[in-house]
């Protein structure tokens, strides 16, 4: 398997937190985002790495120049910024050769993914991918998903204000590399994968349902949550 880490953005919703440094190492119990995804895939036997960059690409840079697999990671900076969705169509030569993880690296997962793994491998003929669901106290901040009595996606809520449920997408998907191979031809309407692609595949993707602890990191209070729970319950 391969994986696309999606870091490249501003974090701007930090405020102070990403004048100086980037969203993908804000740091949960003393390890840095990037970190955590990159030993939780690694883990699961994903062999190769693709990690965009833009702001602050520099200290990204170094720290993936030091780290323990950084001869499996491939960096792709972004002069411009793209949307996530153009993150993914730039690089679907490189993707599409391999089952692929695709993340958003700004959220904290207690889940080992093993399950995950195992969802998409028994996923039923006709969906392509499996994403990640989990349970918000944010409903109206995330994607909210419908889905039927195969977990089977059927409907997509993005950010609305009058949001069906609390079950949301954590932004961790899994592709297949026949998906991949296909999603070319798709391109010039993909600028953001929550909001272009996922809608796109309802019927196509299944869903997986972590019960461990998940967060969205990109607000200072849930940045500060995040590293609450982790002293209460894994810190040792």
């Amino acid at each position: 398997m391969k994986a696309l880490l999606l870091a490249a953005g501003f974090g701007s919703r930090l405020k102070e937190l990403t004048k100086t440094k980037p969203k993908c190492l804000m740091e949960v119990g003393g390890q840095t985002m990037l970190d955590h995804w990159l030993g939780k895939l690694d883990k699961l036997g994903v062999t190769d790495f693709l990690i965009n960059t833009h702001y602050l690409a520099d200290q990204v840079d170094a720290f993936i120049s030091t780290h323990p697999l950084c001869d499996r990671i491939n960096i792709s900076f972004e002069p411009t910024l793209l949307g996530t969705g153009m993150s993914l169509v730039n690089h679907l030569e490189w993707l599409k050769t391999d089952d692929c993880f695709v993340v958003h690296v700004d959220n904290y997962c207690e889940d080992s993914l093993e399950g995950m793994c195992n969802a998409f491998r028994n996923r039923p003929s006709s969906c392509d991918g499996t994403m990640l669901v989990f349970k918000t106290n944010r409903p109206r901040e995330c994607g909210i998903v419908g889905y039927d009595d195969n977990f089977i996606l059927t409907n997509f809520h993005e950010k609305v204000d009058d949001p069906p449920s609390s079950e949301a997408s954590g932004a961790v998907y899994l592709f297949s590399a026949s998906f991949l191979q296909e999603l070319s031809s798709e391109a010039p309407t993909l600028y953001e994968v929550s909001k272009d692609l996922i809608p796109m595949m309802i019927g196509r993707i299944n869903c997986y349902f972590t019960k461990g602890y998940f967060q969205d990191i990109g607000r200072p209070e849930t940045l500060a949550e995040a590293n609450r729970w982790f002293l209460k319950y894994q810190a040792h």
